[in-house]
């Protein structure tokens, strides 16, 4: 199997460009562009990460949130033990409006979270130090040095190629052939979208025999 990095990236979007002389700060820019473009564009399964914050005796707010954290998915007290526990989620308005001050009803064991201005509060006021599991969706690491390996997937490596060379025929102002390849980038999106969304309910099966499909229905499944 090739190397598959910044390096080798940009390598072939030259080759695409049949131009080893561009830029290669630009080239670099424009991937970094692409891959940012793609991952924001959807929730990607290989973008979910998990890491331990703490609630502070006597206030809203969490401690050691990850500086990588683009969007939190769920907050669960895991120690003390005794009081694990998964935390509701409720919106920030919806709790402004029926919590005014919520220091007015003193500290116990967190029961609900929300997001202000990407800062996790917890509700009520912790009354000791709880450790929670937080589930999140990371943001895309800037690709600086050539053997940074891209968080697209190998696989589809070829897509962050197309999304870096539709933004360099941009910068050369073919805009007729940027617009082809981004239709190409638009089917392979929607392909690593299929292959790594989160599936809810029964996954998808690609095929289900005549049989499995009789014993599935009963037990109320496929």
């Amino acid at each position: 199997m090739s190397t598959y990095n910044l390096g080798t990236v940009r390598t072939r979007v030259q080759q695409k460009l049949d131009d080893t002389s561009f830029s290669t700060d630009k080239l670099n820019q424009f991937i970094n562009d692409g891959q940012r473009d793609v991952l924001n564009s959807r929730r990607f399964t290989f973008m979910e990460r998990e890491a331990t914050v703490t609630a502070i005796i006597g206030a809203n707010t969490v401690t050691g949130t990850p500086v990588d954290m683009q969007l939190p998915i769920s907050l669960r007290i895991t120690s003390p033990t005794t009081y694990a526990n998964m935390l509701n989620y409720i919106e920030y308005e919806d709790f402004d409006v029926a919590i005014p001050n919520q220091n007015l009803v003193g500290n116990t064991i967190p029961q609900y979270w929300r997001v202000f201005n990407n800062a996790l509060l917890v509700y009520p006021n912790a009354d000791a130090t709880y450790g929670i599991a937080l589930k999140y969706m990371k943001a895309p690491t800037e690709l600086i040095n050539d053997s940074d390996v891209p968080e697209i997937p190998e696989s589809f490596g070829e897509l962050l190629v197309l999304a870096a060379y539709k933004r360099a025929l941009e910068h050369n102002d073919n805009y007729d052939q940027a617009q082809v390849i981004q239709q190409q980038v638009d089917v392979q999106v929607d392909t690593i979208d299929e292959r790594y969304k989160r599936q809810f309910g029964v996954p998808h099966q690609m095929r289900t025999p005549n049989r499995m499909r009789r014993i599935g229905r009963r037990f109320g499944g496929i």
